[in-house]
């Protein structure tokens, strides 16, 4: 049932794949999509049999006139051959509409995808104690029930801390609204987040390959590997180039792998690639404006396993382990939920967030993501793997974040800061990569 939504494959499953849909919220123009879709393969399919038909003519009457030599023969067999060429032609139009419309198709839904439209997404695990300002437990404990806290006399956000180290004026005038700046000791926590994650998750297995992918890729590569549909507000693009800006890395890490063929024991691949990320940000208008949790240009290390058909689900299960030990040797609180069915990218079967504990905003916050793409990218790129009976079959692609800098930046300013000494402690993990720095002084 998860490999890849193709419109051929969706005739007899039609009822359960409009419930997946209707699960995802997904926008009408896509739904209406995929009726048309239906529409055009039963043309394509009547029309393949048309030609078979046809074919099958054109050879009886070629063996007739072998025997019989009648020019009338020949002529019936010529309109059949311009008769065939039309129809073929017809069907290279269907397979590119459908083409097109199944580039726009979500993915199937794991079972233990939150899809009731009463249900959030359902947490998984919670790790460290978060400090929650005195006048707000009452709502932490509202909407976190059962949770475990220490009382705080004052919180603050980010962007009241280490504003003076963030310049968003002169960003703006430089780029626009939404980029920034960072200076000074911010430059250095965020090198030394990357190293520390580099070194973390290194150790635990996930560097058979490293990598520093092109920050900008072609448009038309980008529509194979992703939900387009859901990026086109998102990515910025460089029209004449033909050329956009890579939101993740992940891409750009599906993209070099395309048409590869992997030997099973070259399997799983756990590969890390850095780089800068950029997002137009739309439909955040109001929506942390202040500070670098949310902006259009941001650094981030990927984690991406290209895995043999049987383990994804524990492959998302392993690196939301390893992501929550993470964050919480940064002496980060955070906690791990599945996000519900309306919530979850479009090309994932699965996807977990990992949240960070926010003492300014009085919430856990998404850091992180882990996804499961079970074979839907695969397909799309023929991405696939010999089996030791030499079957060949499609590989599955798990993406996870394993540090978004900004936002972890964010969660260690709100989280570290000392109001007695009025600065900011650096995690002890970092501070082998700071340069002596072990607090930012305010």
């Amino acid at each position: 049932m998860f490999a890849m939504p193709l419109v051929k494959n969706l005739i007899e499953n039609k009822e359960q794949y409009c419930q997946v849909l209707a699960i995802r919220k997904t926008p009408q123009n896509i739904i209406e999509s995929f009726e048309q879709g239906i529409e055009i393969y039963e043309e394509w399919d009547k029309n393949s049999k048309k030609i078979q038909e046809l074919r099958t003519e054109r050879n009886r009457l070629s063996k007739e006139y072998g025997k019989k030599k009648e020019s009338s023969l020949l002529k019936k067999a010529e309109w059949i051959k311009k008769e065939i060429e039309t129809i073929e032609k017809k069907q290279k139009d269907c397979e590119e509409n459908l083409r097109k419309i199944e580039l726009m198709l979500p993915n199937w839904l794991a079972e233990d995808v939150p899809k009731e439209e009463n249900i959030a997404s359902k947490p998984i695990e919670y790790f460290g104690v978060p400090k929650v300002e005195k006048s707000c437990t009452l709502e932490f404990e509202k909407v976190y029930p059962d949770v475990q806290y220490v009382q705080t006399e004052s919180v603050f956000h980010h962007y009241e801390l280490v504003g003076k180290l963030i310049d968003q004026d002169i960003a703006g005038e430089i780029a626009g609204s939404r980029f920034y700046c960072e200076l000074d000791e911010l430059v250095i926590l965020d090198f030394a987040l990357t190293m520390y994650a580099l070194e973390f998750f290194r150790k635990k297995g996930y560097s058979d390959r490293l990598m520093i992918t092109p920050y900008l890729m072609k448009k038309s590569v980008e529509e194979k590997i992703t939900y387009f549909t859901s990026f086109a507000d998102t990515i910025f693009e460089l029209e004449k180039e033909g050329l956009v800006l890579i939101p993740s890395s992940e891409h750009t890490i599906i993209a070099f792998y395309s048409d590869k063929i992997f030997e099973e024991k070259e399997l799983p691949l756990r590969i890390m690639a850095w780089s800068p990320c950029f997002r137009k940000e739309a439909g955040a208008h109001g929506k942390d404006t202040k500070g670098i949790f949310r902006a259009k240009q941001f650094h981030k290390l990927e984690i991406h396993s290209i895995m043999p058909q049987s383990n994804d689900l524990e492959e998302v299960e392993r690196i939301r382990r390893d992501v929550q030990e993470f964050m919480f040797s940064l002496g980060l609180p955070n906690r791990s939920v599945i996000v519900h069915a309306a919530d979850t990218d479009m090309r994932a079967l699965k996807q977990v967030d990992i949240e960070t504990w926010m003492p300014g905003q009085n919430q856990y916050r998404e850091t992180h993501s882990i996804a499961t793409m079970g074979t839907w990218v695969s397909e799309k790129i023929k991405m696939r793997y010999t089996t030791r009976s030499h079957e060949r079959l499609l590989t599955k692609n798990v993406y996870a974040t394993a540090i978004a800098n900004q936002r972890a930046i964010c969660a260690i300013v709100e989280n570290h800061y000392n109001p007695k000494e009025k600065a900011i402690q650096i995690p002890k993990p970092l501070q082998k990569y700071t340069f002596g720095i072990d607090k930012i002084k305010l």
